[in-house]
């Protein structure tokens, strides 16, 4: 089977799990409760089944999703604690090598906005052209409201999920799969 989906479609339960729990930031439980939904079309109906899962599972469990993602060139950045998917995420930005000035600025608005929100900012860098209109993003979403704001972070996990899953289970040219079957359940 050269097609991603097909794979995963087919591969053991646990397999399938260790292959999708990367497209939801340090929260397996995601996968799991999707996993057994399959076979998934594509990457398409893989991404929107991981989405449905989150959104029903309800405030308390979204925000401690929340909180299993890295501030923006934070701690998990400084320590080398971040997953291959965020460091490349934020690399993009140049989130890696700021200036003084732009890493001290960021340091204050992730901290304002862990403050007033009680969790890491998220948002869909995929989506971000450069690192001014990363501020201009941050400084708006720091005025929202906390329901509007807990919308707003929704939104962007379900843009970095579908873009994860593209890249991950898109088609064979552009994809890159890694399910291991180790023993058949």
């Amino acid at each position: 089977m050269s097609n991603p989906i097909e794979t995963l479609n087919a591969a053991p339960r646990n397999a399938a799990i260790s292959a999708i729990a990367p497209l939801v930031e340090r929260s397996a439980w995601v996968a799991e409760l999707t996993v057994d939904r399959r076979p998934f079309a594509d990457h398409k109906a893989l991404a929107a089944a991981l989405v449905a899962t989150i959104t029903v599972a309800g405030p308390a469990r979204q925000r401690s999703m929340f909180n299993a993602h890295p501030e923006l060139a934070g701690r998990e950045a400084i320590e080398n604690r971040m997953t291959e998917a965020s460091i490349s995420e934020q690399q993009r930005l140049g989130l890696h090598c700021l200036s003084p000035a732009d890493a001290r600025r960021l340091a204050r608005l992730n901290a304002a906005y862990r403050d007033r929100f009680g969790h890491p900012f998220i948002v869909a860098l995929h989506r971000v052209p450069d690192l001014s209109s990363l501020f201009e993003v941050f400084e708006l979403r720091l005025a929202a409201s906390p329901q509007e704001e807990h919308a707003a972070t929704l939104a962007e996990i379900a843009s970095v999920v579908h873009s994860r899953a593209a890249s991950a289970f898109g088609q064979p040219e552009h994809a890159s799969l890694n399910v291991t079957a180790t023993t058949p359940e």
